[in-house]
């Protein structure tokens, strides 16, 4: 812990956040197969080599935000089993502010990015870029953006994965206790969510694709403890650095197992819905890996991802909009001259936009939440600290006074 955080994990979702960024970046290439067997990537060629080996896990965006979803899971579960008397009255403000606030900045800043320039893709149909671009922008694309349960983000891609936390946010007291129930039956609980997942995969659902992964984070909340000693134990053992290597390398390899198939892993009846199911149980991996592996923990606790873990939220939320931009403004060029130009434009206009919208969230979410909680007090509720500071005030005769009248 490092000011009452988890500052491993926060290292974590930083470099989770990269890899998203790279992702994108990659994204605005036609050949680069999004999912296994799209694009075009011939056995040997440079796209394989990114898309089909170990090198994957450097633009594994959508197994990244799994990783999201399950610190997500984690962190925000570990209050509420760790704090008697959690104030749910601040809690559901505090959170929605905490959400909505940066997401409302972020659709107005895209808004910016996408009046900059025509966005009219010279790419087929079908494609990424021809995907996300908005030729015919309107107010309406702000509106639906922000409307994170019921709109679209057309205009920032990334917030479609804000619609899941905003869902596991409102249900979180669910999560927590179906977390609880199975504290002693952790495995089976795992076990549970990857088959959810695996479900919502086959079905296209995105509820069980994308939900059973924060509860993943919150069984782990609810056995930090317990990894922490198991962790303790690896740790005074002479094996413990090939072990903790071996769980980290078997973590992130079932992380991209659909893609280390290949391409044709579709063509193979249910294997890509099983293995996209163990994604949530590979993130888990690389969490617990992350707590126990001191080197590791050390690696992800330096100050450079500890800055990126900093701005990673933001970075999240402002990126593709840039990206898009900078692809347009230099729609003449090889196609990676956009990337490697918006790709430090965005972590600049993250770093501003974590000191000028996000820390600022921060305040004004717990400032309203305070404001609920006490407003909820002075509606409904009595004032018990009151009330024992009136009682221990009494001298003694008044108390015997106050007996005998009970009596």
């Amino acid at each position: 812990m490092t000011g009452g955080r988890l500052a491993a994990l926060d290292g974590l979702r930083g470099i989770a956040a990269v890899v998203v960024l790279l992702h994108h970046a990659m994204y605005t290439n036609p050949d680069f197969p999004g999912t296994p067997g799209s694009g075009t990537a011939p056995a040997g060629s440079p796209m394989w080599w990114i898309s089909y080996t170990p090198l994957k896990l450097f633009t594994a965006g959508v197994e990244s935000v799994i990783v999201f979803f399950v610190l997500s899971g984690l962190v925000v579960t570990l209050p509420v089993i760790r704090k008697r008397g959690f104030d749910w009255i601040a809690y559901f403000p505090r959170r929605a502010v905490r959400l909505l606030v940066p997401v409302v900045a972020s659709v107005l800043l895209a808004a910016v990015w996408v009046m900059a320039i025509p966005q009219t893709s010279t790419q087929p149909d079908g494609t990424w870029l021809s995907n996300s671009s908005t030729p015919r922008f309107g107010w309406e694309y702000i509106v639906k953006g922000w409307d994170l349960l019921g709109g679209d983000g057309q205009i920032n891609n990334p917030l479609w994965s804000l619609r899941w936390e905003l869902v596991f946010s409102l249900a979180l007291p669910i999560f927590a206790v179906l977390a609880l129930a199975v504290r002693k039956w952790w495995v089976g609980g795992l076990a549970a969510a990857c088959a959810l997942t695996y479900l919502g995969v086959h079905a296209g659902s995105g509820e069980l694709q994308y939900l059973p992964a924060f509860f993943v984070g919150a069984v782990i909340a609810v056995r930090l403890d317990a990894v922490r000693n198991v962790a303790d134990r690896i740790n005074a053992r002479w094996y413990r650095h090939p072990l903790w290597a071996g769980l980290t390398i078997a973590s992130l390899l079932l992380l991209i197992a659909p893609w280390l198939v290949g391409p044709n892993v579709g063509e193979i009846t249910e294997l890509e819905p099983i293995l996209k199911g163990m994604v949530p149980l590979a993130a888990a991996g690389l969490v617990v890996v992350a707590l126990g592996w001191k080197p590791l923990r050390a690696t992800l606790e330096t100050r450079p991802v500890q800055f990126s873990g900093k701005i990673s939220f933001s970075l999240y939320l402002v990126h593709v909009p840039i990206l898009i931009f900078s692809t347009y403004l230099f729609a003449g060029s090889a196609w990676y001259v956009g990337p490697l130009f918006g790709m430090p434009v965005a972590a600049v206009v993250a770093v501003g936009f974590t000191w000028l919208i996000e820390q600022r969230s921060h305040g004004w979410s717990k400032a309203v939440g305070a404001w609920a909680s006490d407003r909820y007090r002075t509606w409904f509720g009595r004032d018990d600290e009151g009330a024992d500071e009136r009682e221990a005030e009494r001298s003694p005769s008044e108390h015997r006074e106050a007996g005998q009248r009970s009596a």
